[in-house]
């Protein structure tokens, strides 16, 4: 067993520096428990949608964040357009706004990391802290 701790700031380097967002999320940037970025929708109307992602839980091997539109009043848009399906996201992320569930241990499996799994995933003053057990 393992534990692993780090902050919003070396999360977000880190799922840069591994090319884990989905292209279509631009200019991301961490501001205290939260990280904020653009969403490319490609439509007419609505190009682009600002929204901020604040993690939640870990439960059953899924990572549950939330996800909220800055502009409010898109909110109901967002949901009832689905948009965020319109990421291509990996088949270890699930979308069902305002939440986003990713199961790490498929990410995991998918990056071709073998031998670790997550164990849990725990939130405190800023930082997270990833349990881990061998497989």
């Amino acid at each position: 067993m393992a534990k692993i701790t780090f902050n919003h700031a070396e999360l977000l380097q880190i799922l840069i520096s591994n090319e884990l967002l989905p292209k279509k999320i631009l200019r991301p940037k961490v501001e205290g428990d939260e990280i904020h970025f653009v969403v490319e929708t490609n439509l007419p109307l609505l190009q682009f949608v600002p929204v901020s992602l604040r993690y939640l839980s870990y439960a059953d091997n899924n990572a549950i964040f939330e996800i909220t539109v800055v502009n409010s009043s898109l909110n109901a848009m967002i949901g009832r357009l689905n948009l965020l399906s319109k990421l291509n996201a990996p088949a270890y992320v699930k979308f069902d706004f305002p939440k986003v569930s990713v199961d790490v241990n498929e990410l995991l499996k998918e990056k071709n990391i073998r031998g670790v799994l997550i164990k849990d995933i725990i939130f405190n003053d800023g930082e997270f802290t990833i349990v881990t057990c061998s497989t």
